[in-house]
């Protein structure tokens, strides 16, 4: 569909586009008039999530998932029914202790209560709100409270209506918001919520840690005394068997510490040439990393277990041996190495800036680098073994000392377990305190904005969007043929040319031509003529059959057009009126007071054209002493039927018009072929009009008599059965089609 086309009617249609909305927007305005108004209190709950002020006993990394997954149960559990049971309990509560100030008042007509009644619901609500628990279908007051909490509007449907519960993006706090027609009710049920819920998640929190914290507590000190035990028992083994480190023992840390640094570039050649294939993995597959940080992860468990161990031994050594302390800060370096590659890997992405092809050739390079290293800790380690074999005279005592370090380690790995958990239960303790109320709702002052302004947009904004759906919709079912696009694209059939939609009424062809500054219309109508007067010329034929497959296509209108524009160019054009079924053209063209002959049908009596070889002396009008007929027609009365008129170099051959019969009928055995021919000797154009060809036969018995045909469509008419079964018939005819005039077109169409 012409899209600018479709702009042009929704243009035309601008009014009622605008009529509409302007409608809808009056109607809503009066049914948002009497809206009451709405107060919103709000309060904040900061979480202790992402920020925590509390003392942390073990360090603990933060984690912006594992912060999103506790808010997201958060949430989920303060829009449980739990907390609206206890907003309702709160604010039943409210009114019926204090009648004088309550919020609501139930109607004296629809609602009855006594005393008891009154005392026994509050007595209810008050173990209920302390208890935490949801009003259940099973308590025995259950009808009772219901009835109350309905009258007083506090249901638990209506009451959560007014609840909104959200965190605060990119903050620690959530927001806790309650919208009412009181700005003190909504004040209050904030405020409600907040301490509630607070109590509520405290007491959940404590239960749910297990074990007790003093407990831990003694079991980490049974713990450090069974250590401190092993680290005697080791201490006393050393000095009662004199192990000491001399000369090939300072030889021997010399060769572990080398042994251990070379280890060091080892990993991190490992952990670089795995970050780089995980990078050109990640090319393909940027999830791809999760198996290589798992075991990322495992080493540096296993180193950080080393490190504890190795330190615990330097302290309980007495802090002297300087070569332990050594190998303590180098794995300490590995450690954070590893970490260090641990997060670059956990972040690497195929968007870390190089190629693939700089990413494999940085992996060979590491590849090459790996097996050196390899190489030099082969030989190293072939070193220790041989100074080892040296000193194998204390393999005995190492093996006992080995034993006893076992034991040592054992312990000191019970001991950081129990640690672990105890530091745990206490931060656990800490956290069951972490929620708190920040910001506390005060009673609004203001009403909230009622959005009658939004309401009423809305509804002029949709009226108007229904509206131009509408428009547009039936634009695109309208299969009317507007313009030369869809004329072609429609119909199909060759377009000789166009003609523009004017006012038939107030027409005068030749003060249109003779004028000049005339209106768009007129202007664009005589431009459109010259085209298609130069289209008939181009034709090299002379008698021209104009053809509709529908009434009231204008034909008739666009036959003496053509006739005119033709004469303009002093061309004799002789117009031949065969719809005998509306002889509109006899009408048009005869001159007033005269008598038009005309062509009668066959069965009225008297005839202006007798039968083959009746003669009539009569003479040749002007026009024809000029041509070269023959002389046999000299005394015939075939001129007889051309009647001139008003416009000069135009005539016409009239009819009665109103005949039943057909063209074959009522020209048969009048030698029509043989008049159109001599008709043609005297005139450059004889243009014949053909009755619609949906509804008569008429065109079809006269295209043998003209040279080309030409078909009037009118641009407001759609195509249906008749019109393709007219339309299949053009297309036979064959060369004889001359083309078709889209006739009727508007006129802000044709300047798209």
């Amino acid at each position: 569909m012409d899209l600018i086309l479709l702009a042009k009617v929704i243009w035309r249609k601008k009014w009622l586009l605008l009529a509409a909305p302007v409608v809808a927007a009056v109607a809503a305005y009066l049914f948002v008039f009497n809206t009451v108004d709405l107060y919103k209190a709000t309060a904040q709950i900061s979480t202790g999530f992402t920020i925590s002020d509390q003392v942390q006993v073990t360090e603990e990394k933060f984690s912006i998932r594992d912060a999103d997954v506790k808010f997201s149960n958060l949430l989920n559990s303060m829009n449980s029914s739990i907390g609206v049971n206890l907003i309702t309990y709160r604010l039943l509560l409210h009114d019926l202790k204090n009648p004088e100030s309550a919020f609501k008042r139930p109607s004296s007509q629809t609602f009855k209560s006594s005393p008891d009644e009154r005392n026994i619901v509050i007595s209810f609500i008050q173990m209920k709100l302390d208890s935490m628990s949801p009003l259940s279908i099973s308590d025995s007051y259950y009808n009772l409270t219901r009835k109350y909490l309905d009258a007083y509007g506090y249901g638990f449907n209506k009451t959560k209506e007014g609840l909104s519960i959200q965190r605060v993006p990119g903050t620690d706090f959530i927001t806790v918001e309650f919208i009412s027609e009181n700005p003190n009710l909504s004040a209050l049920a904030a405020n409600a919520f907040c301490e509630e819920y607070i109590r509520y998640y405290k007491s959940i929190k404590t239960t749910k840690v297990g074990e007790s914290v003093d407990f831990l507590k003694q079991i980490v000190d049974e713990k450090k005394i069974e250590l401190d035990e092993k680290l005697e028992t080791q201490k006393i083994f050393k000095s009662g068997n004199g192990i000491v480190e001399g000369h090939d023992g300072t030889q021997l840390s010399s060769l572990e510490l080398q042994r251990d640094e070379i280890r060091s570039k080892v990993h991190r050649l490992e952990l670089t040439r795995d970050r780089l294939s995980d990078e050109i993995r990640n090319w393909n597959n940027p999830n791809a990393t999760s198996s290589t940080n798992n075991a990322s992860n495992q080493r540096i468990v296993a180193l950080r277990e080393k490190v504890n161990r190795l330190n615990d031994q330097y302290i309980t050594g007495g802090a002297t041996n300087q070569a332990l302390l050594d190998s303590v800060t180098r794995l300490r370096n590995q450690l954070n190495i590893l970490m260090e590659n641990s997060s670059t890997r956990q972040v690497a992405t195929p968007s870390s800036g190089l190629s693939l092809p700089d990413l494999q050739s940085k992996l060979k390079d590491a590849e090459i680098e790996y097996q050196v290293e390899k190489t030099n800790l082969s030989m190293v380690e072939a070193k220790i073994r041989s100074l080892q074999y040296m000193l194998s005279g204390q393999l005995s005592k190492e093996a006992k000392l080995e034993a006893v370090q076992k034991e040592v380690d054992l312990a000191s790995q019970e001991y950081l377990n129990a640690t672990e958990k105890y530091n745990d239960a206490k931060n656990r303790l800490l956290a069951n305190n972490t929620l708190r109320q920040v910001s506390i709702a005060l009673p609004p002052l203001n009403a909230e904005s009622s959005k009658k302004i939004l309401i009423i947009g809305l509804a002029a904004f949709s009226t108007f969007a229904i509206c131009l759906f509408i428009v547009i919709g039936l634009e695109m079912v309208d299969l009317s043929i507007k313009t030369s696009d869809k004329f072609k694209r429609i119909v199909g059939l060759e377009l000789a040319g166009s003609l523009n939609k004017i006012d038939s009424k107030n027409f005068n062809i030749r003060s249109i031509f003779s004028q000049s500054g005339n209106d768009d219309e007129t202007e664009m109508y005589k431009s459109l003529l010259r085209k298609l007067r130069h289209e008939i010329e181009t034709m090299n034929a002379k008698v021209f059959l104009v053809t509709s497959p529908r009434k009231k296509d204008g034909k008739t209108f666009t036959v003496f057009s053509l006739a005119y524009v033709l004469s303009l160019v002093n061309k004799r054009v002789l117009i031949i009126d065969t719809n005998f079924k509306n002889n509109s053209l006899s009408q048009i063209l005869a001159k007033p007071e005269s008598d038009m002959k005309v062509i009668e049908g066959s069965r009225r009596k008297n005839l202006l054209i007798g039968t083959p070889g009746q003669k009539k002396k009569t003479s040749k009008p002007d026009f024809a002493n000029d041509s070269d007929s023959d002389d046999d027609f000299e005394d015939d009365n075939t001129y007889d039927l051309i009647n001139p008129t008003k416009y000069k170099n135009i005539y016409i051959v009239g009819n009665a018009g109103g005949d039943s019969e057909s063209p074959a009928e009522i020209l048969s055995g009048r030698n029509f072929d043989n008049l159109i021919a001599v008709l043609a000797e005297s005139f450059d154009y004889i243009l014949m009009e053909g009755a619609a060809l949906n509804d008569f036969s008429d065109t079809k018995e006269l295209v043998k008599y003209a040279d080309k045909v030409l078909t009037v469509f009118s641009a407001d008419s759609t195509v249906k059965q008749l019109d393709r079964e007219s339309i299949a018939y053009f297309k036979s005819i064959g060369k004889k089609f001359g083309g078709c005039i889209l006739n009727k077109v508007e006129t802000k169409d044709m300047k798209l």
